[in-house]
């Protein structure tokens, strides 16, 4: 008869079972996955959609900065960067006309944070339409490109 020392040499060793795997991924990790992407997408859709929304903003003030590089830019060139930055912001029908005081309030209405004195600068394109734009109209021009509200009448455009 075998004594139990000798039986237990020879079963075989244990073996540990397999180390558990990352894939393929459980049920609920492929939800968080997918609402993950789904949000990235909508996301990335409304940062790009914003960021072509706000396109002229960009063209005008590199427009701006352009004047600003050759030389004192003159009354009447911020009045017509501002008004083509206008006519991309609102329907023609609304601003191609607009010229003096209409205008000018128009330009604070629209920008509340860039403050009403720099308007008092662009009154000149009327008097002195050559005349070198002063610092505060440039200022004045740079924050109302910057924070203009692309509203009408209080609704969205």
């Amino acid at each position: 008869m075998m004594n139990t020392a000798q039986l237990l040499d020879q079963l075989a060793p244990l073996r540990e079972p397999t180390a558990i795997g990352w894939w393929p991924l459980a049920a609920g990790w492929w939800l968080i996955v997918i609402i993950a992407v789904l949000l990235i997408g909508i996301l990335s859709t409304a940062l790009l959609k914003l960021w072509r929304k706000n396109q002229y903003r960009r063209i005008a003030t590199r427009q701006l900065k352009a004047l600003q590089a050759h030389d004192r830019p003159t009354v009447e060139q911020i009045n017509r960067l501002l008004k083509a930055t206008a006519l991309r912001t609102w329907p023609e029908r609304e601003v191609a006309a607009l010229h003096g005081a209409q205008w000018l309030s128009r330009l604070c209405y629209s920008a509340p944070k860039a403050g009403d004195v720099w308007v008092q600068s662009l009154e000149q394109v009327y008097r002195a339409p050559s005349a070198p734009a002063p610092d505060e109209l440039l200022l004045g021009a740079a924050l109302w490109i910057r924070h203009h509200s692309a509203h009408r009448n209080g609704e969205a455009a």
